[in-house]
């Protein structure tokens, strides 16, 4: 044992001092079977192995010394573990390493590998010199599903390359775009009357709820469009009228990607995983003439626009439902040139 000390501590050949380490520790573990004449006996220097549970010792040992270079991965991975919640709620942070939000979500159980974290650490770092640490941790304790870390990692996988400076710039730009707009007071109060409210409801049904997803048994949050039936001459007619304005359809649409936000967010503390929503249109009496020219010219862009820069990483799949002939046709020549990873999400179904 103190050999295997002396070579941690010596920094000197690692893999053969967790070797040594297994083989002191199996039969360590024979004489005395206790977890802290164990870590008393190793010394409170050789952290690589006293951080680990007494049974993965146990389990490992001499017998599967075979398995040295995986077992030295774990204490790798857990050591690092270790070194970023020192570093991410030590007391001497400096001021841009104040936007801590381990309170409302460990971020470390979502993300993707320690690339990916230590991108999301430096995003982090970024939005609070421009914004401030306490304003941002205020904001997340109050709405953490649209300033959590969990927000934040949609926008750094919003980049494939994932650039971190191009992420919390969409970020920044969507905090002023929330304040601008008072998004947030939108999830305790609705500020559209009722008679509008009621009226675009009609006119572009949705539906938003859990179910199975298509190609598996898993439930999914699923946002239904019925698409075929909605009256976009009858939304440009009212526009006309002054009875509707552009601002209430678009906050009808923000209200809608609140709330499937929230339940993504409760859906991905449930499964420790970053959840996504499967969209479904219902295209089977869709019309060419259900979508008029101004609706496409003048509301399409700015609705677009809200969806793809402040509700990025939202969908799985895309599933157009009973699509007419037009549609596939126009698919399979505009498939050629769209991003590889929107490609797989859009799925062409027919029910019958």
């Amino acid at each position: 044992l103190q050999i295997a000390r002396f070579l941690v501590d010596m920094r000197l050949c690692r893999l053969c001092a967790f070797l040594l380490c297994l083989i002191c520790a199996e039969c360590f573990c024979v004489f005395s079977g206790t977890e802290k004449t164990f870590q008393k006996n190793i010394g409170p220097r050789c952290e690589l192995l006293t951080s680990l549970k007494f049974s993965a010792l146990r389990e490992v040992g001499a017998s599967g010394i075979i398995h040295a270079w995986s077992f030295r991965e774990k204490l790798r991975q857990m050591k690092g573990k270790q070194r970023r919640r020192r570093r991410l709620r030590g007391s001497n942070r400096s001021a841009v390493d104040t936007f801590d939000l381990s309170h409302v979500v460990d971020v470390e159980d979502f993300a993707k590998d320690e690339m990916e974290l230590q991108k999301l650490a430096q995003m982090r770092a970024l939005v609070a010199a421009e914004v401030g640490g306490e304003k941002l941790n205020s904001l997340a304790s109050a709405f953490p599903p649209s300033y959590s870390n969990l927000r934040l990692l949609r926008f750094l996988r919003k980049s494939k390359s994932r650039n971190v400076a191009s992420a919390a710039a969409r970020f920044i730009e969507c905090i002023k775009w929330r304040e601008e707009w008072a998004v947030d007071a939108l999830i305790d109060a609705c500020r559209l009357p009722p008679r509008k409210y009621q009226e675009i409801r009609r006119m572009f049904a949705v539906e938003i709820k859990e179910v199975e997803g298509v190609e598996d048994t898993l439930r999914r949050t699923t946002v239904v469009l019925s698409a075929d039936k909605w009256d976009s001459q009858g939304l440009m007619r009212a526009l006309a009228e002054a009875q509707l304005e552009l601002d209430d359809f678009l906050l009808f649409w923000i209200m809608r990607y609140e709330q499937i936000h929230k339940m993504l967010y409760e859906r991905s503390l449930e499964t420790h995983a970053l959840e996504y929503a499967d969209l479904r249109c219902e295209l089977k009496d869709l019309r060419l003439s259900s979508f008029s020219r101004q609706f496409v010219n003048e509301v399409v862009p700015r609705w677009l626009q809200i969806t793809q820069d402040f509700y990025p990483e939202t969908s799985n799949k895309i599933y157009f439902v009973d699509p007419p002939k037009i549609i596939t046709a126009v698919w399979k020549v505009v498939g050629r040139f769209v991003k590889r990873g929107t490609k797989e999400k859009v799925v062409m179904m027919k029910t019958s």
